[in-house]
């Protein structure tokens, strides 16, 4: 009996939970990563997606000095970026691409 009453109230309070929000799809950015170290910021109520980065020719892309993709392994992804997230994004040598999707935080 007294594992059917708990289970009830546990039930009951799980269903009351509130999460901290749903994301909603926005769209998708293309970051050129270059030699020089660009500073990017996600913006309020959003959160990124990093899908995908490719280096250029024998290079390196960096996210914040950490490796994030190199000419033997691109597979380091995907990494979740909080809203006001400041990051740099770099290359070793040639010009790479990094793919974002951002979304919405919906409450």
């Amino acid at each position: 009996m007294y594992k059917i009453i708990l289970i009830s109230i546990l039930s009951i309070i799980s269903f009351n939970a509130k999460s901290q929000g749903n994301l909603q799809f926005n769209r998708v950015i293309v970051i050129d990563a270059t030699n020089i170290a660009a500073s990017h910021t996600v913006p309020v109520g959003k959160v990124w997606k990093i899908e995908a980065a490719t280096p250029g020719l024998n290079g390196l892309v960096y996210l914040n000095n950490t490796v994030l993709a190199s000419s033997s392994n691109t597979n380091n992804t995907p990494f979740w970026l909080p809203a006001n997230y400041t990051f740099n994004i770099s290359s070793s040598s040639t010009p790479g691409k990094v793919s974002i999707i951002e979304f919405n935080v919906v409450p």
